[in-house]
């Protein structure tokens, strides 16, 4: 009995060492975006080149598109727990968090989308 107990207790230490690994991954996800959006907002200060702005752009594009589809995953299985665990306090934090990171990576998103497709002009 002890044998499969011990074996219980490892699989769920390792699921949570897994989903604390992953959140962790989401967060610096989310903050590599607010710093892109800054340099993207201080480049226009600072004249970066357009070149450099278009590449910011870029890279913004694509990490939020993998932050939102990252965090919608996430908050699935935090949405799980929060049904399933007898704690439900943190998976309630962690939750509204995600929410907010895959709003805030929509949102980053679509104005680098949209400035992107402005910055190439108009072709009559």
């Amino acid at each position: 009995m002890d044998k499969y107990r011990f074996k219980y207790s490892k699989k769920i230490i390792s699921n949570l060492i897994v989903y604390k690994v992953s959140m962790t991954v989401d967060f610096v996800f989310f903050l590599f975006e607010i710093i892109l959006l800054l340099l993207y907002f201080i480049g226009n200060y600072q004249n970066f080149q357009d070149s450099s702005q278009q590449f910011i752009l870029k890279i913004l594009f694509f990490s939020s598109i993998f932050t939102s589809i990252f965090s919608f995953l996430l908050l699935i299985e935090s949405i799980i727990k929060i049904f399933s665990e007898k704690q439900k306090g943190k998976s309630i934090i962690n939750s509204i968090f995600l929410i907010i990171s895959i709003i805030f990576s929509i949102f980053s998103m679509e104005f680098s989308n949209i400035i992107m497709y402005l910055s190439e002009g108009l072709n009559l």
